[in-house]
């Protein structure tokens, strides 16, 4: 029996409109908070299911791998069943899967249900931001975009605190069963207040071919991502071959996907001037940018002692100015070149980058949480005016298609930064270590006065030099980290071009 045809979206006002926008919000938050939730517990679920570390890192691979699949195939989709039926859908499934998790018996079964869990979280984000646009009136769609960029940037930062507070204070199946009650709110407010209304669906062939290849590619790519810090990257015959079939995958994924009528991927986006400049941009900006929010915390609690919770808590201000400047910011992209504020964002995350690069290990909790605070000012400016430019110019019906596929491309960057920053990390405080090793000997005076002192201090030679040993490792580290952020600084900086290369949304709607 066919579904009788839905009235078009409409917009909303007063109170109605803020209860379904904080309805649409959570589902996006939540969504974007799982795929770093369970990052800082995984060490405690591998022990509660019996298996090592490494092994339990595929909770984290295994929902990375689905998430990438299904977030492109938003909009075949979408315009299969539709955006709202679809939204509503994905959280319920994704609600759904979260407590499968939580009561999951082995780890096989975890598993199982995290790659379900990825898979109905693929939509949710794009489906977000296309259902924000579609209930704000015109005059406060900027708003909207800037709300959802808030909500996406903050995510990956709460995550791991979130994760390691519950699984401190209670144990590790909560950081999944709390998606229980704020995915049956989202699905019973969408549904109430949304009913009977949705975008026109249409019977579209089954790309097979180009599903299968999307499969295949992501699957592999996404190994190698994840997997590839563990095993040594291309030392590895695992990662060689994720890699060889990933670049081959992609390769016959764009060339099927650009002949098809009836592409799964619309990969003709990409002849938009802006939606592919504006994609770049975000890209490079939000990888770089979460290599930098996965290292730091981590330096924090291997380095200098931090809890999970302290270095969250040290994070945390860098979501400030995206909750203060998120109203304003939907006026000002309407008013102003979108370009000039997306070039803000990098601007001051370069310079946060040369600062950072100057730490010592004396810096303090309230110098980090600074920095982070005006790194925050970056995040405000960041992703709703890029949006607002790579979208600019294109097709309504299309939406929902380019906002799955800039955050399917965003993520994997994501993904690829991480890896490449713990990976930088690691390599360059061993050469650190190893230069300021070739320097110690007892014949060196700064050497032979700071044995001297720690021998005073009651320990014994040995032990004298296995403390300097280790001020040398945390100072190799640090060093490391500085190389990072230096890095990020020039990067940052050389993505600001791109964003040049768009026009302005008023040229591109021409």
């Amino acid at each position: 029996m066919s579904r009788a045809p839905a009235r078009p979206i409409e917009t909303m006002h007063g109170g109605r409109l803020g209860f379904a926008a904080v309805a649409i919000g959570l589902a996006s938050f939540m969504a974007v908070v799982d795929i770093t939730i369970a990052n800082v517990s995984i060490p405690t679920i591998a022990g509660n299911v019996g298996v090592s570390s490494e092994e339990g890192e595929w909770i984290i691979t295994l929902f990375a791998i689905a998430n990438a699949i299904f977030i492109p195939l938003t909009g075949w989709l979408a315009q299969r069943f539709g955006q709202v039926q679809l939204f509503v859908g994905s959280v319920a499934l994704f609600t759904l899967a979260s407590v499968l998790c939580g009561l999951a018996w082995s780890f096989e079964s975890l598993l199982l249900f995290r790659v379900l869990q990825g898979a109905v979280a693929g939509p949710i984000v794009p489906l977000s931001q296309a259902l924000l646009v579609a209930i704000f009136p015109p005059q406060k769609r900027a708003l909207a975009v800037s709300v959802w960029a808030m909500v996406n940037m903050a995510g990956p930062v709460a995550g791991p605190l979130l994760g390691g507070w519950i699984t401190d204070q209670a144990s590790w199946p909560w950081i999944f069963l709390v998606n229980a009650p704020v995915g049956a709110v989202v699905v019973f407010a969408v549904t109430a207040l949304l009913r009977g209304q949705d975008t026109p669906t249409q019977r579209r062939p089954v790309d097979v071919v180009g599903l299968a290849l999307l499969a295949l590619s992501m699957s592999a790519l996404q190994i190698a991502l994840d997997r590839g810090r563990i095993l040594d990257w291309f030392s590895s015959p695992v990662i060689v071959g994720c890699t060889i079939v990933a670049v081959l995958g992609l390769v016959c994924l764009v060339v099927w996907e650009l002949d098809e009528a009836h592409p799964a991927i619309d990969l003709r986006l990409f002849a938009h001037r802006n939606f592919a400049a504006g994609t770049a941009a975000v890209s490079i900006g939000f990888g770089v940018y979460f290599g930098a929010i996965v290292l730091l915390p981590l330096w924090l609690q291997t380095n200098m002692g931090y809890t999970a919770t302290w270095a969250g808590l040290v994070t945390a201000p860098i979501g400030l100015f995206g909750i203060v400047l998120a109203p304003l910011m939907g006026r000002w992209v309407q008013r102003h070149d979108a370009r000039r504020l997306a070039s803000v964002a990098f601007v001051v995350w370069a310079l946060v980058g040369f600062w950072r690069s100057t730490m010592t290990t004396d810096v303090d909790a309230g110098t980090i949480a600074l920095g982070c605070l005006v790194q925050g000012l970056g995040i405000a400016f960041f992703l709703s005016p890029l949006v607002n430019l790579s979208l600019a110019g294109l097709p309504a019906e299309k939406l929902a298609a380019a906002s799955g596929l800039q955050t399917a491309v965003r993520m994997m960057s994501g993904a690829l930064f991480s890896s490449i920053a713990q990976t930088l990390w690691d390599r360059r405080a061993r050469l650190h270590q190893s230069h300021l090793v070739d320097r110690l000997s007892a014949l060196d005076d700064t050497t032979a006065q700071t044995l001297a002192a720690l021998h005073g201090a009651g320990l014994s030679l040995q032990q004298a030099w296995a403390a300097l040993e280790r001020q040398l490792g945390l100072q190799a580290n640090l060093l490391s980290l500085n190389d990072f952020f230096r890095l990020s600084a020039v990067l940052f900086a050389l993505a600001l071009g791109l964003v040049w290369l768009a026009r302005t949304p008023q040229a591109a709607k021409r």
